[in-house]
C-alpha cells in the first residue's frame, strides 16, 4: 500500500511539471527575413527619362515587418536605370533591370522595363560621302531619331529634313520620314563650285545633326570654256603658246578628264581660210591645248568654234589673224619720178615685207638692201632694217654719178625681191633752199589742205608761201611740186593741179634739196562735174590734236537737189589694231530724218537721211568724233554707198563721187 501510494506521487509530479510548462505563451516560429520591394501605381514599365517610387519592406524570422528598418538601394545595369537613396528609379537606356532593396543582409528586387522616351535629337548613322557636282552622293545619309538618352525612338514616325551648309544648291529628296525611328535618304545631290560642304538634318522639336565637311568636287564634262585672252596668231605659223579650252561641268568647275578629243573651226575674215592640225586631246587636268594649230589667211578678225565629243554645247574665241612670216617684199612708197644726182630721194621709198597670203609680215630688224638696175651710178645709204611694222625706209637713199632715167631693185635674203618705177635724175640743183613750206588753198587759209575738184580736167592753182631760215618769205626756185599717183592728177613745175581720172592723191611742194622741208595737198578729182558728192569734211587730214572731229556730208552740184541716203562708214578700227591711227568713240546726227546705227563693234557705222522736202547744197548728216591711237600712222575712212536719192526721187548712186579722206596722225 505504501508502495502504491509513492509511484502515484512520482506521476502527479510529472504531471503538475507537464501542466506548468504548457500554461505559458507558445514559442515564436523561426523564418528567414524577407524583403518586399513594390513600385507605386504598380509600374513595371517606364519610357527613358521618366521617374518612379520604389517602396521596400523588412519582415523578420518571427514574420514581423521591422518598422525601424534602413535599406540601400541598387541597380543591376545602371545604364537602363538608376535609383536613388530613397528609392526614386529614373530610366536611361531601353531595356531590363533589377533593382534591389538591401536590409540588415538581407536582399529584396524589382524587374523594371525601360522603354524609349519622346523623340528629342537626330543622330547621323552613316556620312554622306562621294560628292560630285550635279551627281548623286556616291554614300547617301542615314540618320536615326533618338531621345535623350540615345535610345532609338521606333513608335513615333517623325520628318527629318536636310538642308545645304555652304554655297550651291541641295538635289533630291530633302524630306524623309522615318521608319523604325530610321530616314535613309536616297538622291541626294549637291551642284555647285568645288569645295567643302557638309549636311545638317533636323525635325521638328528635334535638336540638329551637322555631318563632318566633305568634298564637293567636279561633276561630268558638260561644256567647254575658252581658257585666257582672245588670241593673236600670225598667218600660216603655230600658235607659240598654245590656244587652250577647258572641259567644265555644268556649275563651271573645272572638269579633270583625260582623253577627250576637242576639234576648232575657223569662220569669217576675208577670202579663204586654211585650218592645220585642229584637234587636240585633254590631259589629265582636263585641258588641250592646240600647241600646232595653224591658221592661214588674209589678216583680220576670226571667230573659233570648239566642240568636244559627247558634248553638245560648243565655245568661241575671238582671234586676231594677223601676217604671218615675210616670203616677199613689196614697195608701200616708190622711188619719186624725178631726183636729183648726189641729193637723197625724198620721199624715200619705204619697202614692206609680205607674207605667203599677202598679209604684212610685222618682223623688225630684217636687212633690206636697194641696188641699182642699170645706168650708171652708185647709191649710198642703199640699205635700211625693218621696223616693228615689217617696214624698211630708205631715208637719205642717194644716187651719185649718174643722171637720166634709173630704176632701182630692192631684195633681202630669203625673200623675193621687187623692182621700183623709175625716177629721172637730175643734175644737181642749186637754187636756193626755203628753210620752211606752206601750201593752202588760198593765202588767208592757213588749214585747207583738202582740195576738191570740180571735175576730172578742172584746174587748180594752189598758194605757197616759202620762207628762209630768218622767216622771210623768198622764191620758190628751190621748190619742186611731186604728185603721188600721177594716173588721177598732174601737178606743173608752178604748182598748177589738173585732174586726171576720178580718186585722190597727194601732191607735195618739197625742197628741191632737202626732203624734209615739205608740205601737201591731199587732192579729191570727182567723176564729173554735176554728179553730187558724198565726202568727209576735215579741218586738215593731217591730225595734230588728241581728239578730232569728221562730218559726213552729201552735196548736190549744180543746182540739183536730193531727197534720201543710205550709206555705211568705216574706220580703221580699234585702238589694239595695228594700223589704226584713230578711233570713233561716238557720232551724232545732224539733220532730222537721219538714223545712225553701229553695226560692226564700233567700226562701222550704217547711216539713212530722208528728207519731205529736196534739199539743194551741202546737207551735212553726222559728225564722228575721233580719238587718236598712236602716232605716226595714217589710215582712210571708207564709204559704202548703197543708194543716194535725187530730188524727183531717182537713183543718182552711180553718178555720185565718193571721196574716201585719208587721216595722217604726225
Amino acid at each position: 500500500m505504501a508502495h502504491m501510494t509513492q509511484r502515484y506521487s512520482w506521476v502527479v509530479l510529472a504531471s503538475l511539471v507537464l501542466l506548468a510548462a504548457c500554461s505559458g505563451e507558445p514559442a515564436a516560429p523561426d523564418v528567414p527575413p524577407v524583403v518586399a520591394v513594390s513600385a507605386s501605381g504598380g509600374v513595371s514599365t517606364l519610357p527613358s527619362g521618366a521617374t518612379v517610387q520604389l517602396n521596400a519592406t523588412l519582415t523578420d524570422k518571427r514574420g514581423k515587418v521591422v518598422s525601424n528598418a534602413t535599406f540601400t538601394w541598387s541597380s543591376a545595369n545602371s545604364a537602363v536605370a538608376t535609383i536613388s537613396a530613397a528609392g526614386l528609379v529614373t530610366a536611361a537606356q531601353a531595356g531590363t533591370t533589377s533593382i534591389s532593396a538591401t536590409s540588415g543582409g538581407t536582399t529584396g528586387s524589382y524587374s523594371l522595363t525601360v522603354t524609349p522616351g519622346a523623340p528629342a535629337k537626330v543622330v547621323l548613322t552613316t556620312a554622306p560621302t562621294g560628292a560630285a557636282s550635279g551627281v548623286r552622293l556616291t554614300t547617301q545619309p542615314v540618320v536615326e531619331v533618338r531621345d535623350n538618352a540615345d535610345n532609338l525612338v521606333t513608335a513615333t514616325s517623325v520628318t527629318v529634313n536636310v538642308a545645304l551648309v555652304g554655297e550651291g544648291i541641295l538635289l533630291g529628296t530633302t524630306s524623309v520620314a522615318t521608319v523604325q525611328g530610321v530616314a535613309r535618304f536616297l538622291d541626294l545631290a549637291v551642284s555647285g563650285l568645288v569645295g567643302g560642304r557638309s549636311l545638317q538634318f533636323f525635325g521638328p522639336g528635334l535638336a540638329n545633326a551637322t555631318s563632318s565637311p566633305f568634298p564637293l568636287t567636279p561633276g561630268p564634262a558638260a561644256a567647254l570654256m575658252f581658257v585666257g585672252t582672245a588670241p593673236r596668231m600670225r598667218s600660216g605659223v603655230p600658235s607659240a603658246a598654245g590656244i587652250q579650252v577647258q572641259l567644265r561641268d555644268l556649275d563651271g568647275n573645272d572638269t579633270p578628264l583625260a582623253g577627250r578629243r576637242v576639234v576648232v573651226t575657223s569662220a569669217g575674215g576675208s577670202g579663204v581660210t586654211a585650218v592645220s592640225n585642229p584637234s587636240a586631246t585633254t590631259n589629265a587636268a582636263g585641258r588641250a591645248v592646240f600647241s600646232t594649230l595653224t591658221i592661214t589667211g588674209v589678216a583680220g578678225g576670226r571667230t573659233l568654234t570648239f566642240r568636244a565629243d559627247s558634248i553638245t554645247a560648243a565655245t568661241t574665241a575671238s582671234l586676231s589673224l594677223v601676217g604671218g612670216l615675210p616670203t616677199r617684199l613689196a614697195i608701200e612708197r616708190d622711188v619719186p619720178v624725178g631726183g636729183e644726182a648726189g641729193v637723197p630721194l625724198s620721199p624715200p621709198p619705204i619697202l614692206r615685207m609680205l607674207d605667203s597670203v599677202g598679209n604684212s609680215a610685222a618682223d623688225a630688224g630684217v636687212v633690206v638692201r636697194a641696188a641699182l638696175s642699170g645706168g650708171a651710178g652708185t647709191l649710198t645709204n642703199g640699205s635700211a632694217s625693218t621696223d616693228s611694222l615689217g617696214r624698211a625706209t630708205f631715208t637719205g637713199l642717194t644716187i651719185v654719178g649718174g643722171t637720166g632715167i634709173r630704176a632701182l631693185q630692192f631684195s633681202s635674203d630669203g625673200l623675193t625681191g621687187v623692182g621700183s618705177r623709175s625716177v629721172t635724175v637730175a643734175p644737181a640743183d642749186t637754187a636756193p633752199q626755203p628753210a620752211s613750206i606752206r601750201t593752202t588753198l588760198a593765202a588767208n587759209d592757213s588749214v585747207g589742205r583738202v582740195l576738191e575738184l570740180s571735175s576730172t580736167t578742172s584746174a587748180f592753182q594752189p598758194f605757197l608761201l616759202a620762207r628762209n631760215a630768218a622767216g622771210a618769205a623768198i622764191g620758190t626756185s628751190g621748190v619742186r611740186w611731186i604728185v603721188r599717183d600721177p594716173s588721177r592728177a598732174t601737178v606743173g613745175p608752178d604748182g598748177q593741179i589738173t585732174g586726171v581720172l576720178p580718186g585722190r592723191t597727194f601732191v607735195v611742194a618739197q625742197a628741191s634739196r632737202t626732203a624734209t622741208v615739205a608740205d601737201s595737198l591731199l587732192v579729191f578729182v570727182p567723176r564729173n562735174a554735176t554728179g553730187p558728192v558724198l565726202r568727209a569734211r576735215l579741218p586738215s587730214y593731217r591730225i595734230t590734236t588728241d581728239t578730232f572731229s569728221i562730218v559726213v556730208e552729201v552735196v548736190a552740184r549744180e543746182g540739183r537737189t536730193l531727197s534720201a541716203a543710205d550709206f555705211a562708214v568705216a574706220w580703221p578700227g580699234p585702238a589694239a589694231f595695228p594700223y589704226s591711227p584713230f578711233t570713233v568713240t561716238s557720232y551724232t546726227t545732224l539733220r532730222t530724218g537721219v538714223v545712225a546705227a553701229v553695226t560692226d563693234g564700233q567700226e562701222n557705222v550704217r547711216v539713212t537721211w530722208t528728207s519731205a522736202t529736196p534739199v539743194a547744197g551741202a546737207v551735212a548728216l553726222i559728225r564722228l568724233t575721233c580719238r587718236v591711237n598712236q602716232r605716226g600712222v595714217g589710215n582712210q575712212v571708207l564709204f559704202t554707198l548703197n543708194q543716194l536719192l535725187a530730188g524727183d526721187l531717182t537713183d543718182v548712186t552711180d553718178a555720185t563721187s565718193v571721196f574716201h579722206p585719208v587721216v595722217i596722225v604726225p
